[in-house]
């Protein structure tokens, strides 16, 4: 028997077709097509970043969820002062909705020594959602270093977790 290919080429052609589908989809999906491939990447990012800044990381962060979305809710972050300069009196954290820092919840007024963390509680966080969804806020850090110098640490990227 005699087989002139002509199948050959369109099953190869297939397959090739399958692969470019196969990787255009993994694409997208890291490029944030899914939400929850995209939303685990996020928060992934966002504790990296906070967690290696000067002069002061976030460790951790927990925001509680709330029953009904858009209410305010409370939450707290493990801050770490990794200034090697000294003491940083009346540290205060916002955690914003908005990048003009207008709508935020505080958290009550510290003193952290060079490389001490400490636990901070933030009430009245805006626009809270449920528990499982995902938390993007705005961080400013207001702060006296030890020279007497008051100074605010804003993020180049926003605080992402899940509520608890």
């Amino acid at each position: 028997m005699k087989f002139n290919g002509k199948g050959q080429g369109a099953t190869e052609y297939l397959v090739l077709l399958a692969v470019v589908l196969i990787i255009a989809l993994v694409s997208i999906a890291l490029l944030g097509f899914f939400p929850g491939i995209a939303s685990d990447a996020k928060i992934t990012q966002s504790k990296s970043y906070w967690s290696s800044q000067n002069p002061f990381a976030i460790v951790e962060s927990a925001v509680t969820g709330v029953a009904t979305s858009g209410t305010a809710t409370n939450g707290s972050i493990i801050l770490r002062n990794n200034d090697a300069g000294g003491s940083m009196t009346n540290v205060i954290v916002k955690l914003c909705s908005d990048s003009a820092l207008t709508n935020c919840g505080n958290s009550t007024s510290e003193t952290l020594g060079s490389g001490e963390a400490k636990k901070l509680n933030v009430t009245n966080i805006p626009n809270g959602q449920k528990s499982g969804q995902i938390y993007d806020l705005y961080v400013a850090i207001n702060y006296t270093t030890s020279n007497g110098i008051s100074s605010m640490q804003y993020g180049a990227k926003t605080l992402t977790a899940k509520y608890v």
